[in-house]
């Protein structure tokens, strides 16, 4: 953001020498001269612009490759609509810890049809970090017995001989951009605590695998729910992904209104400009009007001045956005960058459409402030 700050008036006088430098008609050519020669006050109009649409620009990128990549289609899986998860560091106690109570609890949903294993995960941070799809991973939360987490698929797997694994739930998809690499498919590694020690550590999450029937699922979450008095109800991870999913889409509404709306401000701060450099340069005008030079020309003198400043900074903005964005989920996930929905052009578009028209309604003060009075000499 700051390289773009800096560059800004340089890209401004660029861009203006270019289209001096090509000019067929005199108004391109005069305000191509005219920018180049005053590229800061040009570009300062902008400047605004410039972050916004960069920080709406990489947002809305990299949430359009999570999406992509991950957007809740492992949730259609049968694995995914079977297991429910019942998460307890989301309500007021982190620290719950299994009591035999709880324990006939876990053996009652074991012993609903269609229940196929129950496991408890606990809260537990040994230093430990992991790899997943090649990158590496900081210390694992949590730890489960291997006895449990063979009755969930869903969940991963444990090492060949490993009594326990330190393992890092990932429920809603939120932290791994890849719907090809789920939990499901993730050896944990080892955890240095032996199955009864793991029991009793504080609760994280209780974990119900089932055959993916509505009965199982339904009868195993109002257990639960009676049970675990939690600030969320049990979820499958159908559940979770389909809500991640919809977080996200949510984050994209909220980049786009962001563009749409920093490109109109944007241009009525192009606009003030206009109509002060209108007021600064009356006499200027006038004087050409006297000698014949028509009215549209000089409108579009004014309106080239202005508008190259803002598709410069809107292009140049939207490609370094693009830019941090790829490297930032190469960086952080290993993912390449995927093209944004078309919905983000017609964004960008709509909104550039609604800056050059707040320009525009500046034109008509051209008439009114120009004219033989103006002119004279007193």
């Amino acid at each position: 953001m700051t390289g773009l700050v800096i560059a800004g008036p340089w890209l401004t006088m660029l861009g203006a020498r270019l289209m001096a430098r090509t000019a067929t008609r005199p108004s391109t050519l005069i305000a191509g001269r005219r920018l180049a020669d005053h590229p800061k006050a040009g570009f300062r109009a902008v400047s605004g612009l410039v972050l916004a649409l960069f920080v709406g620009t990489c947002a809305l990128a990299v949430i359009t490759t999570v999406v992509a990549y991950d957007g809740g289609s492992v949730g259609d899986s049968a694995q995914a609509r079977g297991t429910l998860v019942d998460q307890f560091r989301q309500g007021p106690d982190p620290t719950t810890m299994l009591t035999p109570a709880d324990t006939l609890t876990l053996e009652r949903i074991s012993a609903v049809p269609g229940v196929t294993g129950v496991a408890t995960i606990h809260v537990v941070s040994d230093g430990i970090g992991y790899q997943r799809n090649g990158q590496q991973f900081g210390p694992l939360p949590d730890a489960v017995s291997c006895a449990q987490l063979a009755n969930i698929p869903a969940l991963g797997r444990c090492p060949h001989g490993a009594d326990t694994v330190t393992i890092s739930p990932d429920y809603g998809g939120a932290l791994v951009a890849n719907s090809r690499a789920t939990m499901a498919t993730t050896t944990w590694p080892a955890a240095h605590l032996s199955s009864t020690q793991v029991q009793r550590l504080p609760l994280d999450s209780i974990v119900v695998g089932t055959n993916g029937s509505a009965a199982a699922v339904e009868r195993a979450r109002t257990i639960l729910d009676n049970a675990f008095i939690q600030t969320f109800a049990p979820q499958t991870l159908s559940e979770f992904q389909i809500n991640n999913a919809q977080k996200l889409n949510r984050y994209k509404q909220l980049a786009s209104v962001i563009i749409l709306t920093s490109l109109p401000i944007a241009g009525c701060s192009l606009a003030v400009s206009v109509a002060g450099g209108l007021a600064e340069r009356k006499r200027p005008f006038s004087l050409l009007r006297l000698t014949g030079t028509p009215l549209g020309m000089l409108r579009s003198v004014i309106t080239f001045e202005a508008a190259a400043p803002l598709l410069i900074a809107a292009a140049v903005s939207a490609g370094t956005g693009l830019l941090a964005a790829q490297l930032f989920l190469r960086a952080q996930l290993a993912e390449t960058l995927q093209a944004p929905d078309p919905e983000y052009y017609g964004v960008v578009a709509a909104g550039l459409v609604g800056s050059l028209g707040v320009i525009a309604s500046t034109l008509p003060l051209l008439k009114r402030i120009t004219g033989p009075e103006t002119a004279r000499n007193d």
